[in-house]
């Protein structure tokens, strides 16, 4: 399988259990509180759950050639690939949009092992994650080959869905 392949089996097998509530602030920096659940490739009943932090910077207004530029500090190297795929695969490489930040910090990355089913460790965790009532909590299920494209994925998502208040609110401070 080359790595078009797995980047496309990456992002089908990719799901958003829980949004975060929040979109990404557009005058500061907004830290996610990440949670990432996949399977063990060998063993029934047996998942892996990362918790991590994501620190998200206020978003830029940057143009293509800036963007072949961009650097994925703290992602490995199918991340870092599917980032180049995907330029070279947008509308002619042609790409104005808002530089979106992010830290990954893997120094703050936990990794645990968790019995039972992806459905029954995705839906324990939610139910303690609503309780727990962080806005800015996102819980994902992924590959666990390809966790880091996975939550690349949702990032990426979670970036379209904060573009339009952002675009939004550098209009309203008369930035654009």
């Amino acid at each position: 399988m080359n790595f078009q392949d797995n980047f496309l089996y990456a992002l089908e097998n990719t799901k958003i259990i829980l949004l975060p509530r929040r979109v990404v602030s557009t005058f500061g920096t907004t830290l996610l509180h990440y949670y990432l659940v996949t399977e063990d490739l060998d063993k029934v009943d047996l998942c892996f759950v990362r918790e991590g932090k994501l620190e998200a910077e206020r978003p830029r207004i940057i143009t293509s050639p800036q963007f072949a530029k961009l650097s994925l500090e703290g992602f490995g190297k199918e991340a870092q690939e599917y980032a180049q795929w995907l330029l070279k695969n947008s509308q002619q490489g042609n790409i104005s949009f808002l530089r979106y930040g992010f830290l990954f910090k893997k120094d703050d990355l936990r990794f645990n092992e968790v019995k039972g089913s992806s459905e029954e460790v995705c839906n324990k965790l939610k139910e303690e994650l609503v309780k727990e009532g962080n806005p800015l909590s996102v819980l994902l299920k992924g590959e666990e080959d390809l966790w880091e494209v996975s939550l690349l994925k949702f990032l990426i998502d979670w970036v379209r869905m904060s573009m339009g208040k952002n675009i939004q609110d550098f209009r309203q401070e008369g930035f654009i």
